[in-house]
């Protein structure tokens, strides 16, 4: 138990400390930007082989709560949208906060795709276990996810750069919410059709490993 939350708490922070808006640019400073990235890889990699480690050798588990009624079914409907979320921010590079271009392509959905992707991964995972192994995994991957938005948007509205209010304006923190006053052509054109490709074989693929890498079929409450 000890070892799962301490490993837990130096991931939250290999994300959060290294990246926090007063320590990143210091270090960018000092290492410049390679030097950040290949600081800010090798201790998030660290910790979360770590963590893995510390949680496939915890074996003192219990019940914290019950799955919520309907989660599995949830879990599988609604998964497909963290996986597209998610790949959309892999293939699809950002570019400097310094220098925002317009948003384009997945970033006309919402600004912070990867990190939303994350957090609706781990909520319907919390949702669908409830046992405290599980719970501690998922609620620090949630907790990752909330950091990096909270610190993003903090960043996004304390710069002075024109760039960055007309990012906040032009864009929304809720998927799909900026798409009302444009349509949804605008973000399609800009994604195009390799991303909801390479989401959907992704998402397909882990239905059909999931029950060979974890053990649980998603799919076990079908008929």
């Amino acid at each position: 138990m000890t070892a799962l939350i301490a490993t837990a708490l130096l991931l939250f922070a290999s994300h959060g400390v290294l990246s926090a808006p007063g320590i990143r640019p210091a270090l960018i400073g000092r290492f410049g930007r390679g030097g950040f990235q290949a600081l800010h890889a090798t201790a998030s990699t660290a910790t979360f082989v770590a963590f893995l480690r510390a949680y496939a050798a915890f074996d003192a588990n219990r019940q914290l709560y019950a799955p919520l009624p309907g989660s599995g079914p949830m879990a599988v409907l609604l998964m497909p949208i963290a996986f597209f979320l998610v790949t959309a921010r892999v293939m699809t590079p950002f570019g400097e906060a310094a220098a925002l271009s317009p948003p384009h392509g997945i970033y006309s959905v919402t600004r912070h795709p990867g990190s939303i992707g994350l957090l609706i991964w781990a909520g319907l995972h919390l949702a669908a276990t409830g046992d405290l192994k599980r719970v501690i995994f998922f609620a620090t991957m949630g907790a990752i996810a909330l950091f990096a938005i909270a610190k993003n948007e903090w960043v996004l509205r304390q710069g002075n750069e024109k760039g960055h209010r007309s990012f906040l304006e032009s864009s929304s923190l809720i998927p799909f919410m900026a798409l009302v006053s444009r349509g949804p052509h605008s973000a399609a054109a800009g994604i195009g059709w390799p991303i909801p490709a390479a989401a959907f074989l992704a998402y397909t693929a882990m239905l059909l490993l999931h029950p060979v890498l974890f053990g649980i079929d998603p799919l076990d409450w079908l008929p």
